[in-house]
């Protein structure tokens, strides 16, 4: 039996830092802006797929909510995996949303109500 690996988007316990190395980081810290930065550059590289199936429209709104998200959880005390799943979540969100027929003003306005929401969730919860 042949088990392939397959490759996170986005390690988990690894951050870039400016030279382009990785560090490790402890599960539990206060989000630094190179953090930020690195969840961002990924999680943009992760969407370019997305883009078709959304439409340009709704693909900027889901790069919106995650700016404004990350924007929100930078200093705070949340795990890289926290902001992972935060980040899968958006992505999920905006699919279904997009699968439901959910277009224009009101996915626009879900996705950023559903974003804010979860964020507040995870600086409460942290």
């Amino acid at each position: 039996m042949n088990v392939s690996q397959t490759k996170s988007a986005i390690p988990l316990n690894f951050t870039e830092k400016g030279n382009g190395t990785l560090s490790s980081v402890s599960g539990s810290q206060r989000l630094s802006f190179e953090n930020i930065r690195s969840f961002r550059q990924h999680f943009e590289q992760g969407t370019i797929p997305m883009r078709f199936a959304l439409g340009d429209n709704q693909h900027q709104t889901l790069i919106v909510a995650m700016y404004e998200g990350t924007e929100k959880l930078l200093n705070q005390d949340v795990s890289e995996f926290a902001v992972l799943e935060y980040l899968e979540g958006l992505k999920l969100t905006a699919k279904e949303l997009r699968q439901q027929g959910i277009s224009g003003e009101q996915f626009r306005t879900s996705l950023l109500e559903h974003s804010a929401s979860t964020v507040r969730d995870l600086v409460s919860s942290s």
